[in-house]
């Protein structure tokens, strides 16, 4: 039922012929109630009841036009509300013609026609309505489709260009800046490090984003069990590596069990101790993990005696590009964990730790028979 008129135009035409067709039922119907009905029941079953109906085909005329559909919604309304109108006058006269050919003399057999007219337009808009919100969730889901098709060109690209054009270069400037430290004399020092450190943390972040993106192409998560004991203790062992300084310790030994995740479980578990120690403004941060099993859960919490993060700030913590307090970084680390968290059916939630700094508190769900 596609057209090619402008939608306004389609709007007017079918808002118009339905709003003029109810009207003209009415008037009808207006008529007859002048002219009076023998009793109370024929008063309402032939007079009220069909001005009603007639009555809501014609308001429901207007709606048409005040909704502001589109051309195919109101083609569809109007073709529906056509069916409805002309199945049942033709019921109606069906239905006078046999009583009158049975020698029934009815006395107002208009009124027969007229209320089927008005019941069965009114019942062919409800039907009509319908079937325009169901071409409008079509196309909404069409809509979403292409929008998500592009949305996945786009990280394809994105992937590319930090795959193998930033992350290249990166490399390039990282070699280049370690291979400089035996030419580099005391007062060049402090800015080769600081360039080593910095190039150090955009090749950190081009990793995440590398990782996250690369999950976000799959159309389905493809979870299976991951050996949780394995993927922190090597977490843990690099942080140490990483910062010296750092106290970073297991509450008791992590239990030998699996988790509901894939590889980038990973780039959860350290993308939290990360930020553990990172946004720590002590000289010699303290970290501690905890890890808890439950039948079916296991919890896994990193507290840190940092300075905190403030109330207000916690429910917008895990949003794309939101920083913490006193935060230089990139804003989407805990996005990033908050996504692949949710990606495995997962929680997580932060808290004040027992330490005096914040806790974050991760639940993931154990495979089924583990």
């Amino acid at each position: 039922m596609a057209t090619r008129l402008p939608p306004r135009l389609v709007r007017i035409g079918v808002s118009g012929t339905i709003t003029g067709v109810g009207l003209g039922l009415a008037a009808l119907l207006i008529a007859q109630l002048f002219a009076g009905f023998a009793t109370p029941l024929g008063l309402f079953f032939g007079g009220v009841f069909p001005l009603a109906l007639a009555t809501a085909v014609a308001a429901a005329g207007l709606l048409i036009w005040h909704c502001g559909l589109t051309a195919e919604q109101s083609v569809h309304v109007g073709f529906w509300w056509a069916i409805g109108t002309g199945v049942s006058t033709v019921t109606g006269f069906a239905l006078v013609i046999f009583e009158a050919s049975g020698g029934v003399t009815l006395a107002d057999p208009e009124i027969i026609v007229v209320g089927n007219s008005a019941s069965g337009g009114l019942g062919g808009l409800i039907v009509g309505w319908y079937d325009a919100r169901r071409l409008a969730l079509a196309a909404e889901r069409e809509r979403e489709r292409q929008q998500l098709a592009d949305e996945r060109e786009k990280l394809a690209l994105i992937n590319r260009i930090v795959r193998h054009d930033i992350g290249n270069d990166l490399q390039v400037i990282a070699g280049t800046a370690d291979a400089l430290e035996r030419y580099v004399d005391d007062d060049g020092a402090e800015p080769l490090e600081r360039l080593q450190r910095t190039t150090s943390e955009a090749i950190d972040i081009t990793e995440r984003l590398r990782t996250f993106v690369s999950a976000l192409e799959d159309d389905e998560a493809d979870l299976r069990p991951i050996a949780l004991q394995q993927v922190l203790t090597t977490q843990v062992e690099n942080l140490r590596d990483r910062y010296p300084a750092a106290t970073v310790s297991l509450s008791k030994p992590v239990p030998d069990v699996a988790v509901q995740a894939d590889e980038l479980l990973a780039t959860v578990l350290h993308n939290l101790l990360s930020n553990a120690v990172t946004h720590n403004d002590s000289d010699d941060p303290r970290v501690i993990v905890t890890v808890e099993t439950d039948p079916g859960i296991v919890t896994i919490r990193v507290a840190d005696d940092g300075p905190g993060i403030p109330d207000p700030q916690r429910g917008s913590l895990f949003e794309r590009g939101e920083l913490g307090p006193d935060s230089n970084g990139s804003g989407i680390g805990l996005y990033i964990v908050d996504q692949l968290i949710e990606r495995y059916d997962g929680s997580i939630s932060v808290e004040d730790s027992d330490i005096g700094g914040t806790a974050f508190e991760i639940e993931l769900p154990r495979p089924a028979g583990d």
